[in-house]
């Protein structure tokens, strides 16, 4: 059926449903199903915050648990569908694990957050400038909370940019400028199966 309409009530913002390492998603009650996923998510005043994208189902019918993708994500993807014929991320490379409590406190951290390197990739723009132990509490001016959150934000960020990365090194804060390289096929594929990699 056309021009079918439900309420899209927002009940939370940046869920995870596992679904790759960029996930972002607007979770809302709008009835999504067969057919009709890919409609847009208004907010009340008629703008467009998100394309319905999927949903949450035991049987495969829609039961008021849907996901949204940001309209801010879905715009960038068309930007550069539309300059480039494809979708080009931005690249850092490294391999992060979480920071948790323990990790916080063996490191000196008030918090447990930001990103671990585990490991600096060979010939990435890291190289030199990160190093295996940093914790990456910013990067380009945005604040890494948890470990998911580094990836979708080096891939958000414009390629050949040079940024200034805000990292935590022996118990001080420090300030790197990494310049944003491009992801390739290979590390695609890399980041698809695996959330830690940036």
């Amino acid at each position: 059926l056309g021009g079918t309409v439900t309420a899209g009530i927002v009940s939370a913002r940046g869920r995870n449903i596992n679904s790759g390492p960029y996930d972002d998603f607007i979770q809302t009650d709008a009835s999504i199903n067969r057919g009709n996923s890919g409609g847009p998510l208004f907010n009340m005043e008629g703008e467009v915050v998100g394309i319905n994208t999927a949903i949450f189902s035991p049987q495969g019918l829609s039961i008021g648990v849907g996901f949204a993708t940001p309209s801010s994500t879905a715009e960038g993807v068309v930007t550069q569908l539309q300059t480039f014929g494809r979708t080009r991320r931005g690249w850092l490379g490294v391999r992060i694990q979480q920071v948790t409590k323990e990790l916080a406190e063996g490191l000196g951290l008030k918090k447990a957050k930001g990103a671990l390197v585990a490991e600096v990739t060979k010939a990435s723009p890291a190289v030199g400038r990160i190093k295996t132990g940093d914790v990456i509490l910013f990067f380009d001016g945005q604040e890494v909370q948890t470990m998911r959150n580094l990836p979708r934000i080096v891939a958000n960020t414009k390629i050949g940019k040079s940024v200034p990365v805000i990292i935590w090194r022996k118990g001080k804060k420090i300030t790197v400028m990494v310049a944003v390289g491009e992801m390739k096929e290979e590390q695609v594929k890399i980041s698809q199966s695996t959330p830690e990699e940036a």
